[in-house]
């Protein structure tokens, strides 16, 4: 009896210790895996970090926001200097048709003024007309009073002295001094007109602007240019307001001492002649401007140009004035 009881409390031993053994391995196992799993702590939240990152995102959104801006205004930037630009060509295009309108006014009022005149300047010239005039029949007096009153009196059949304004084709030749000098009027008026043009520019900056050309044939030629202001009313009924340029006058000036005598030019040979040779008397008037001491020289050449058919226009001149002229001045009238 007492041998079963020993032998079951062994089995129960045996028992209690595989149980215990089999825990011991269980918390073992549990401890190794405990040491390998990961810990999730949990933290209180932090107010301050939630602010920061707030703030981040504002600052995020005002640095876009900058940036678009910025953009922006360099775009509006851009388009500014091109408007700029822009509107520096429109003006300057407004003061080159504002000119190319003063200059085509100038061009009117200038064949206007030629029909018209400037009333100064014909006083002056009916003045010295009549003074020449008077030298004239000063001289064919005192001619004519050494002449025989006998003599056969020559009847000598002019073109009726009625001086009218000319529009064939001109040369011009001045008398002084016993001589007479070609002057090449054209070729310098033509070179004027080239060189005004070169310059024309500056007149947007100054008032008034001078220049030489030449020396051609003996002479060259002084001139100067005047800015005019103009202002009207279009139809539209807008106010408009430009600028042109205007010749205020040129004047001659002898770069040497040239012509021949007048005896000289009435040959057949002569420099007076040839010049005349290369233009028709039905088509053309001689203008001779005059100084007082070549009255009577002008009064032989202009009969000498009667006879051959050519108008002649006289412009005297008083001593040491130069040959000169403006768009107030006549033409010349030939007789």
């Amino acid at each position: 009896m007492e041998d079963q009881y020993s032998a079951g409390y062994d089995s129960f031993l045996d028992t209690v210790t595989n149980i215990v053994g089999i825990l011991i391995i269980l918390v073992m196992v549990v401890g190794v895996r405990a040491q390998h799993a990961p810990v999730n702590l949990v933290l209180p939240e932090d107010p301050t970090l939630k602010e920061r990152e707030l703030r981040m995102e504002e600052l995020q959104r005002r640095s876009a926001r900058l940036v678009s801006l910025r953009k922006d205004i360099l775009e509006l930037a851009e388009k500014i200097e091109q408007t700029s630009v822009e509107i520096k060509a429109r003006l300057a295009e407004r003061d080159r048709l504002a000119l190319v309108v003063g200059l085509l006014k100038k061009e009117y009022e200038e064949k206007s003024s030629q029909l018209s005149g400037d009333a100064t300047r014909q006083q002056e010239l009916v003045r010295a007309l009549a003074e020449a005039h008077e030298e004239l029949s000063r001289l064919e007096r005192e001619a004519a009073a050494q002449q025989d009153r006998t003599e056969v009196v020559q009847l000598v059949n002019y073109p009726t002295p009625l001086a009218t304004p000319s529009d064939h084709e001109e040369i011009h030749f001045v008398i002084e001094k016993g001589k007479i000098t070609y002057i090449p009027l054209d070729r310098l008026l033509e070179e004027l007109v080239a060189d005004a043009r070169r310059k024309l520019y500056r007149l947007l900056e100054v008032p008034e602007i001078t220049g030489v050309v030449g020396p051609i044939g003996g002479f060259k030629m002084e001139y100067s240019l005047v800015r005019r202001h103009v202002s009207g009313t279009p139809g539209d009924g807008n106010m408009m307001t430009g600028a042109y340029a205007q010749l205020r006058q040129w004047v001659l000036v002898p770069t040497g001492i040239g012509g021949e005598p007048v005896d000289r030019a009435l040959e057949e040979t002569s420099e007076f002649r040839r010049r005349l040779a290369g233009y028709r008397p039905d088509k053309t008037v001689v203008t001779l401007w005059c100084y007082p001491d070549g009255f009577k020289d002008f009064r032989r050449l202009k009969d000498f140009l009667h006879e051959r058919g050519y108008s002649v226009a006289g412009r005297p001149l008083p001593e040491g004035f130069p040959i000169m002229g403006s768009p107030a001045g006549t033409k010349s009238a030939a007789q």
